[in-house]
């Protein structure tokens, strides 16, 4: 097995540790969130529809799957947060937690 694909496996299993079942889906929303917030960019939940090329909901349900609280009031993953933007309550911005960054360093560190 070519050193790439190894390298791919190794990252799908660091997701599987969280959640043997989280969809390919939520993994791209996760790491879309990461790559922002490493150029500080903010980012929204919009932004995660537009990149994703889904709805407002659909992108809010994995937002949320990544939160603390998951939009079925349990657990969720606690790798990101969602706060209210200052200047337009409407909007939130997403950033990861400390769990977040911990998973992220993980995954840069199998990639070296």
């Amino acid at each position: 097995m070519s050193l790439k694909l190894n390298k791919l496996m190794r990252l799908v299993e660091e997701f599987r540790k969280l959640d043997p079942e989280m969809p390919a889906q939520t993994i791209l929303a996760f790491l879309f969130i990461a790559e922002r917030n490493q150029a500080e960019v903010p980012v929204t939940v919009k932004d995660v529809g537009d990149y994703l090329g889904l709805s407002s909901a659909s992108a809010s349900r994995n937002v949320s799957a990544l939160s603390k609280v998951s939009r079925h009031r349990t657990s969720g993953h606690d790798l990101i947060m969602a706060y209210e933007n200052p200047e337009r309550r409407i909007e939130k911005f997403i950033k990861l937690t400390p769990k977040g960054k911990r998973v992220i360093d993980s995954i840069e560190e199998l990639l070296k």
